[in-house]
């Protein structure tokens, strides 16, 4: 089986940096991108195996990302982070097809556990 590979698209570089480095300590390729514009026009964008991004960030955000990604047949499983307390995201987020979403902070195990329940569909 070959390596996952996770695209991680957060504005927050810091985060960005240690949620790919934390994809890396585990054995997974990742790929740090600053913006979901950034990832789209990424050459190898239809080899994620899974992509983690930020609900809210400049220019396009994660819920644009997920709609996008659709539209160009990537099947990657997206996994929505977010500040943002409302709940009516979580609802959004499930309807237009992501894999989940996740409050910050949040527990590095639950984003793990994630990440391997989306790798499994």
């Amino acid at each position: 089986m070959s390596v996952p590979f996770v695209g991680v698209v957060d504005d927050d570089e810091g985060l960005c940096l240690s949620l790919v480095d934390l994809m890396r300590s585990i054995g997974y390729r990742a790929e740090p991108f600053d913006r979901a514009e950034t990832l789209l026009s990424y050459a190898d964008r239809f080899s994620f195996d899974c992509i983690i991004a930020d609900v809210h960030m400049p220019g396009m955000g994660g819920l644009d990302l997920v709609r996008e990604l659709q539209a160009q047949n990537i099947t990657a499983p997206v996994i929505l982070i977010t500040a943002l307390p409302h709940d009516q995201l979580d609802d959004e987020a499930l309807s237009i097809g992501a894999f989940g979403l996740l409050r910050k902070p949040f527990d590095t195990s639950t984003l793990l556990e994630y990440l391997e329940r989306s790798l499994r569909k």
